[in-house]
């Protein structure tokens, strides 16, 4: 499917694209817009401007510059990245930034880029004062699959920000198939969890496990309707179509137990 170009962003060169990604407050839609069209044209004239504002004495240029350079070519293995190693390094220089906007930018850099020079940086993070930057690692570690990022993952589970505890259980629940008394324990301790999100991935990663509380769990939440995760989850623990009615999921994951 072809990607349109947004119509903000038609006949703008790479510099003016840059110089939209300054304005308006960090999280506005509009200059996230012309982030997405630089990391969409991800040309040599891109990467050089995003090379030249990560040297900026401006925090936000700096933090754009991150923004950019982290999901350059990101449809592709890390292998075949262009720039990979240039990027990384930079965003672990960034790590050192005075400005915490920056920081921010650069480990989520590190998430996205994805090496195993990105990841050990993040694993290094999972202590960092700012929830944001634990979120990143949360979120970067999770695909890898190394004892150092499981240790990781469980540690962030108990993290004190909901989405920081939300994606680790996510990534140790139902992204990893590992299955160890570390995990189980993990994810147990989050079934009374008071962010309900967090709450629920604990319960569809035991269940997937086989772990007899989180089977039981879900079971009661699909008889009283609780939500549409849990049928998806059912399905996919019981192997079948995920328009399996919820009464033979009940069944399926009865006969589990």
């Amino acid at each position: 499917m072809e990607i349109k170009q947004p119509a903000q962003s038609v006949g703008k060169t790479a510099e003016e694209l840059f110089l939209d990604t300054f304005q308006g407050d960090y999280d506005d839609d509009a200059p996230w817009s012309a982030v997405t069209e630089l990391r969409r044209r991800n040309s040599p004239d891109v990467f050089k401007l995003a090379i030249n504002y990560s040297r900026s004495w401006v925090p936000l240029e700096r933090a754009r510059a991150l923004d950019v350079l982290a999901q350059m070519d990101a449809d592709k293995p890390p292998a075949e990245r262009s720039h990979l190693d240039q990027s990384v390094a930079l965003a672990e220089e960034s790590l050192r930034d005075n400005d915490p906007v920056v920081v921010r930018s650069a480990a989520w850099a590190l998430s996205h880029l994805g090496n195993d020079r990105a990841i050990s940086a993040l694993i290094l993070l999972r202590d960092h004062p700012d929830p944001d930057v634990r979120w990143a690692v949360a979120h970067g570690v999770v695909g890898t699959g190394s004892d150092d990022a499981i240790h990781t993952l469980v540690g962030l589970t108990k993290d004190s920000d909901d989405r920081v505890r939300d994606w680790a259980t996510f990534g140790l629940g139902t992204q990893r198939n590992e299955d160890s008394l570390e995990i189980r324990n993990a994810l147990h301790d989050r079934l009374n969890d008071t962010f309900e999100d967090a709450r629920s991935e604990a319960i569809w990663g035991l269940a997937r496990r086989k772990d007899e509380k989180g089977l039981r769990i879900l079971l009661d939440r699909l008889e009283a309707d609780h939500c549409a995760g849990d049928e998806m989850a059912a399905a996919e623990i019981l192997g079948v179509d995920y328009e399996t009615p919820a009464k033979n999921l009940s069944v399926g994951l009865r006969s589990l137990l």
